[in-house]
């Protein structure tokens, strides 16, 4: 009796462990824009979300349950791969939206604005990344000649403030490390003290407001990840 116990239990632990590895390996949905729409690939199914032809810059929170995403007052008027706008001259203000993966609750998070200085100006709402608890959510808004600015939204509070200038940027919410966990790599443009100048991308504390020193010279945001990944500092002490 007990070893039939023991079996039982034995084969019901099993079981459950089969249970959580299919949960872990379960695959995440895809979101993807085509003509303007959000589109959604889960378990094999394509759903489109949207269907207005005005939306761009989609990205999945990372509880699986939102899709943020940018509206503009136009269809057509602007593709994930073109330069950045002036916020100024858009025909209406875009829109930072969030629509349920289900497709219901399509909803105004914050609008554009055109701004009295380049850091306020809010517009695109490219490249958006989230914190690693989820609870912020960062994103880049033209503003300058030679430089976009990284904003920080608190979408508990929908509070937004101006981070530091970035042409493109990392938070680093996989590291682990104590010096690099949650915190911001950005790519900035300065000048040399007697002329001329460069793109490097440069360490910030979580908040942005304590810049901690260069990380150096890439071609583009994947080549700085690899380069932490593959060289062990995210994993560091």
């Amino acid at each position: 009796m007990i070893r039939t116990l023991s079996a039982s239990i034995l084969s019901l632990a099993l079981g459950l462990a089969a249970l959580s590895a299919c949960a872990r390996a379960e695959p995440q949905p895809v979101v993807e824009i085509d003509g303007g729409n959000i589109v959604v690939t889960q378990d094999g199914n394509r759903i489109p979300l949207t269907d207005l032809g005005r939306d761009s810059e989609a990205v999945l929170s990372p509880d699986r349950q939102w899709v943020y995403f940018t509206r503009t007052a136009e269809g057509g008027q602007r593709s994930d791969d073109d330069e950045f706008p002036d916020c100024g001259a858009l025909p209406a203000p875009d829109e930072l939206r969030r629509i349920r993966i289900d497709g219901t609750e399509d909803t105004l998070i914050l609008p554009g604005r055109p701004g009295t200085e380049p850091a306020e100006a809010l517009c695109g709402f490219f490249d958006k990344q989230f914190s690693a608890d989820g609870a912020t959510l960062y994103f880049l808004s033209p503003a300058w000649t030679t430089s976009g600015a990284l904003h920080a939204l608190t979408l508990e509070s929908k509070a937004t403030r101006y981070v530091i200038p970035a042409n493109s940027y990392a938070v680093l919410g996989w590291c682990t490390s104590e010096k690099l966990a949650n915190a911001i790599v950005a790519e900035q443009h300065r000048y040399f003290e007697l002329g001329g100048s460069f793109d490097w991308y440069w360490l910030f504390d979580p908040t942005g407001g304590t810049e901690i020193g260069p990380v150096g010279e890439f071609d583009s945001v994947e080549d700085l990840k690899t380069f932490l990944n593959e060289g062990g500092h995210c994993t560091g002490p």
